[in-house]
């Protein structure tokens, strides 16, 4: 297994599994043009974060969040947007890179991720394991 930063290479593997989680939503269309402007713009930016793990060359997760500016407290918020893992473990490491990446920058003052699927329970302890601190519906990680 290998987890690495996202490179354009990435993209198209990106997408599709966007594309799989976009099936978990039937009464939304997706655009396609907009998410994969959206993954480059993840990739490409500084900004942003987007992360890969490979095993045996096939792209088997990933884990994308981005920064903007924090709507109601001073400094930027970090959202994830996708984060998908078939490979056992690898979700968890890539959560891990995410909170140490997100420590790293004074600039954002919280992250963290709102799931609206229904996830293993596994998924919510191994979060606050992490140290993302559950708020309502969400799980968020204070910088």
């Amino acid at each position: 297994m290998i987890i690495r930063p996202a490179t354009l290479a990435d993209r198209d593997a990106i997408f599709e599994i966007a594309m799989e989680q976009a099936e978990l939503y039937p009464r939304l269309r997706p655009n396609v043009d907009k998410i994969k402007a959206l993954i480059v713009e993840s990739i490409s930016s500084a900004r942003h974060y987007s992360l890969t793990t490979y095993h045996e060359g096939k792209l088997e997760g990933v884990l994308v969040a981005f920064t903007q500016n924090n709507a109601w407290a001073q400094r930027q918020n970090c959202a994830v947007m996708l984060w998908v893992s078939k490979y056992p473990c690898a979700g968890a490491q890539m959560l891990r890179m995410f909170r140490d990446w997100v420590k790293g920058r004074r600039a954002i003052r919280v992250a963290g991720f709102a799931p609206d699927v229904n996830l293993d329970p596994r998924v919510w302890k191994l979060a606050e394991r992490i140290g993302f601190d559950p708020h309502g519906g969400a799980y968020l990680l204070y910088n």
